[in-house]
């Protein structure tokens, strides 16, 4: 009998220390290409507005910004009492935070806590800054006052505490958050990615490219849908930005359908502004409803005849979310 008590008292203490164990072993969430994430508290989203997270229904927020790692000393300089006061906020306290992933033992932390005020509008603001030799980050938890106990002092800080940090994405990664998709590369491959709207490809070994040395192609999206009449304008005016060339002469524009949508498609001679070689430039624009997908590409003339068809490979294979 007692071995039989001994076992079920032993068996319901695993349990228990098992569900303990799941319940505290939430995975923190990563803005979307961030490195930085936490575990947000119950009721908080990711914010399709800024990196953080936000909670819709008490205006409580989570705001995330990276920076290197040397950024630490010197975000942490300017966090003075005073320096503060000139936003608005004043320092009720502050101190450092343990954070409770054993990696990040090592951390520099600086905690401040406070309110802020602007205009009429009062908020509690917790502005944790957590440094390590991978990179550097703020992170500033706001509550509007009035908003009861959404997040206590005490949420807070177990919220800040699960801080992590993850390797930055690569650019497949990153390539996988824009609203297009990239199907036949035609033996390009991606070097890049900017921002939250555009992406690089290049045929050569090099990533960082010089000029006009390797085939270019960059496929962007942005916002803009211009009258039919309007469209040989606007799509002049868009090759007029293209970086690093000089002397353009158009040899073609006119519209065109692109995967079965409304485009315009400009062929021009230039200049490479660097090394002076002689390069084609040709710039596609797909009209959708509320934005317009665009692509550029530069390659040195001599070997524009055979590039050309690889790139209206990878122009037709490209396809809007």
């Amino acid at each position: 009998m007692f071995r039989e008590t001994a076992m079920r008292l032993a068996l319901a203490l695993a349990a228990l220390v098992l569900s303990g164990g799941l319940a505290a072993a939430a995975d923190p969430v990563f803005p979307k290409g961030s490195t930085v994430g936490l575990v947000p508290p119950v009721g908080m989203v990711e914010s399709h507005a800024f990196s953080g997270f936000q909670d819709a229904a008490t205006q409580s927020s989570i705001l995330i910004v990276e920076m290197p790692p040397q950024a630490y000393e010197q975000v942490a300089a300017g966090f003075t009492d005073a320096a503060l006061a000139t936003k608005g906020i004043t320092v009720e306290s502050r101190g450092t935070l343990a954070l409770g992933d054993p990696a990040l033992k090592d951390a520099k932390t600086l905690l401040v806590t406070g309110r802020q005020q602007a205009g009429s509008l009062a908020a509690r603001k917790w502005v944790l800054l957590a440094g390590t030799d991978q990179a550097t980050a703020l992170v500033t938890i706001q509550v509007p006052v009035g908003t009861g106990d959404a997040l206590t002092d005490e949420k807070v800080r177990e919220t800040l505490a699960t801080l992590a940090f993850r390797p930055p994405p690569s650019a497949e990664d990153l390539l996988a958050t824009l609203p297009f998709r990239l199907g036949d590369r035609s033996g390009f491959r991606l070097v890049k990615v900017v921002g939250n709207s555009a992406a690089i490809l290049t045929d050569g070994p090099k990533d960082v490219i010089d000029g006009a040395e390797q085939p270019i192609f960059v496929a962007g999206v942005a916002a803009g849908n211009p009258r039919e009449d309007d469209r040989r304008q606007f799509a002049l005016r868009a090759l007029s930005s293209v970086p690093g060339v000089k002397d353009m002469r158009i040899e073609r524009a006119e519209a065109m359908r692109i995967a079965g949508q409304p485009g315009f498609e400009i062929l021009a001679d230039g200049k490479d502004m660097g090394g002076q070689d002689d390069v084609k430039i040709v710039q596609w624009l797909r009209f959708g409803q509320n934005a317009h997908l665009r692509m550029v590409a530069i390659v040195k003339t001599g070997d524009f005849p055979e590039i050309y068809p690889r790139l209206r490979a990878i122009r037709d294979g490209v396809t809007t979310n």
